[in-house]
């Protein structure tokens, strides 16, 4: 288990051993992991909402969707996540008028997992005309990626020389890690909609459904 997913864990367990030897009835166990469970929820909520507006709106992030949908999702995702690559179709699919999705990359289900977003962010910033068939390539490469395949998709998409010259990650990806920790991301995907966090792949019809049902009033 990666260390930040066992964190999650640890951050989210409704009862402490405390608790448990105070408790009397199963009832009350029940009452008490309902408390903290909307506790930490309402916690969560409080640090979704109050993200400033250049979270939404950064030109170096990667955009699904078009600049001025009426509405814009944080996705923190991850190119060497399945569960990420199962999603990334929904989020094509959806992306349009009504809503575009912010990829917020994050670096922890493998080595490849920073150099995969910073290659991508350098074709977002650079050439950004070859991005979707950049980002399409990697989502479908085997997984995990390699260095290899990473380099044979730079060489079949003309942007090899796009690709990061040493490990330093670049402050647009730092920025998305640090989000993700301080909105307690443990785990890809998850999509910050209004100020609700949805984990895990969620199907078209669930995604838009939720989109729709947020006030228009929020990013």
């Amino acid at each position: 288990m990666h260390r930040r997913t066992f964190l999650a864990c640890l951050a989210v367990l409704p009862l402490s051993f405390a608790t448990l030897s105070r408790a009397e009835t199963f009832e009350q166990l029940a009452q008490e992991a309902e408390r903290r469970k909307q506790a930490y929820l309402a916690q969560l909520r409080d640090l979704a909402s109050k993200q400033p507006a250049e979270v939404f709106q950064n030109s170096l992030d990667i955009v699904l969707g078009p600049a001025r949908a009426n509405k814009t999702v944080l996705v923190f995702t991850d190119f060497n996540c399945p569960y990420c690559r199962s999603l990334d179709s929904v989020l094509q699919q959806l992306a349009g008028p009504e809503v575009r999705f912010v990829l917020k990359w994050q670096t922890m289900m493998g080595d490849t997992s920073a150099y995969a977003a910073h290659y991508a962010l350098q074709v977002w910033r650079h050439r950004r005309s070859k991005y979707l068939d950049v980002h399409n390539a990697l989502m479908q490469a085997p997984q995990p990626l390699s260095e290899y395949d990473i380099r044979n998709i730079a060489r079949s998409t003309a942007t090899y020389h796009l690709l990061p010259k040493d490990e330093a990650l670049p402050q647009t990806l730092q920025n998305s890690v640090q989000l993700g920790e301080q909105l307690r991301v443990f785990a890809t995907p998850t999509m910050l909609v209004g100020a609700r966090m949805m984990g895990g792949m969620v199907d078209a019809e669930t995604l838009a459904a939720a989109i729709q049902e947020w006030p228009m009033d929020t990013p």
